[in-house]
């Protein structure tokens, strides 16, 4: 064998995997059509987040004058926002090229093909290479879906993709899909003037997560100018002149929802590009590959990762996959537990989320409490000048931490000592025990914390 293991795709799961199967002594070789870092680093949560700092600043100049600061005009060179994106998405990338040099991974980029056990036929500008593998690791990624609605490949209709590489403004968004993707861009767009409107087939926004949560954000939503469209579904685009028509249906009737651009942000589904699945045998589900818990194919010494298994489409569960994956391959005694995974929504104010739901809870028929903290009652929360929001905090009749919700500033932040207490399995008491510096955000955990047990400090 050329290699003890064989990695298809670069993105979060797969090159953090090379990185650990480096780490763990494995000869290595990881194939990658496109550039290292996939869609995260390239196309996702990298780019959209320098974005993000982007609008935030813009923000909070549009109320400097409220922290006594006054700002003469303001105005947004989208151009220059998008080449500061590209600084930071390039540098990383460089980044994960001197990791894998540094470790001694071959990095080849080219298009694989996985068609036979044992083997995997590159394609590149040189050439095609055939690379014998013990251990093949696919981990594919996922591509954005484009719903087969009327006119969904007009001019000026695309997928976050293709609105990551925009270097102007237009003056009116709608947005197909309020999801994750779909509000992240609806806030980062709404931020910079432009006027946007999200459309949801669901009756709420955020359907998987805790529903008190949606609940509170929509209103805010709304507050700050973007148009919210829920339980409506579209029924075509059209073009008219120079201008996009989205027509809509909900139970009042049908409309029609002008815009310069339309984003379609609907879900993402799995990459196959390159895996021979019918000549090979591998066991799927609706086009997801199944695995074990050791990120096992019904294939021996092949397994699978990431989005390419359908299941949480988040980069840290590809990389968290990864890492079992090639443990596993280099014998230790491993699973995938996806009980404390964290999930962030980078709207404003930001969404955090991990473990169960509260509806969740209800349906199970157990005995759970809840507590909540309002960021309103954090000194510096006020002091940032971002109060809106809480901490929310499940736990179990013995007071067990087994889900939490944040919304507001540092949500994706603060989570993590959330994430770390369902692993743990500790006690909202042992949260609550544990003495955080004066004066911060955290706080708001603690005081969430204090509540399952008898009721928050400084809240009357």
């Amino acid at each position: 064998m050329d290699y003890q293991v064989g990695i298809l795709g670069g993105g979060p799961g797969g090159y953090v995997c090379a990185l650990r199967a480096a780490q763990l002594g494995l000869s290595v070789v990881l194939i990658e059509g496109g550039r290292l870092g996939g869609t995260c680093l390239n196309r996702g949560c990298i780019p959209t987040k320098a974005l993000v700092k982007s609008a935030d600043l813009y923000r909070e100049m549009e109320h400097a004058e409220e922290f006594g600061l006054f700002i003469g005009e303001k105005r947004v060179n989208y151009g220059a926002v998008v080449a500061r994106k590209d600084n930071i998405v390039n540098a990383l990338v460089g980044g994960v090229e001197k990791l894998m040099k540094a470790a001694n991974i071959r990095v080849i980029k080219g298009w694989g093909e996985f068609k036979e056990v044992g083997q995997i036929s590159v394609t590149t500008e040189n050439g095609v290479e055939l690379i014998q593998v013990e251990n093949v690791i696919l981990a594919t990624g996922s591509v954005p879906i484009r719903i087969p609605i009327p006119g969904a490949d007009l001019p000026g209709v695309g997928t976050s993709d293709e609105f990551l590489e925009e270097t102007e403004l237009p003056k009116r968004l709608v947005v197909i899909g309020g999801g994750v993707i779909g509000l992240e861009f609806a806030s980062i767009y709404k931020a910079f003037g432009v006027q946007v409107s999200v459309v949801e087939m669901l009756p709420t926004l955020l359907p998987t997560i805790d529903e008190e949560i949606p609940k509170r954000l929509t209103p805010l939503l709304k507050r700050s100018g973007i148009e919210i469209f829920t339980k409506t579904a579209v029924k075509e685009i059209r073009q008219e002149g120079e201008t996009l028509i989205v027509q809509v249906e909900d139970g009042k009737g049908i409309r029609d929802i002008p815009a310069d651009r339309v984003l379609l942000s609907t879900g993402r589904r799995p990459s196959l590009r390159g895996i021979d699945v019918q000549k090979l045998g591998l066991e799927t589900d609706k086009g997801v590959i199944k695995v074990n818990a050791q990120m096992q194919t019904n294939l021996p010494h092949v397994y699978a990762i990431g989005d390419l298994i359908g299941g949480i489409m988040l980069a840290h569960v590809a990389s968290a996959e990864g890492i079992v994956a090639v443990e596993h391959i280099a014998g230790r005694s491993v699973e995938m537990k996806y009980d404390a995974i964290p999930s962030a929504i980078f709207t404003h104010p930001e969404i955090a989320t991990v473990g169960y739901t509260e509806q969740e809870l209800k349906a199970s028929g157990n005995i759970y409490r809840v507590s909540k903290f309002p960021f309103s009652a954090n000194g510096k929360a006020l002091a940032l000048g971002e109060s809106i929001g809480l901490v929310k905090i499940l736990a179990d009749h013995e007071g067990v931490i087994v889900g939490a919700s944040i919304m507001g500033p540092q949500a994706s932040s603060l989570i993590s000592e959330l994430v770390l207490a369902i692993e743990k399995r500790l006690r909202a008491e042992d949260v609550a025990r544990t003495v955080h510096a004066h004066p911060t955000l955290p706080e708001a955990v603690m005081e969430a914390a204090h509540g399952i047990d008898g009721k928050p400090l400084h809240l009357a």
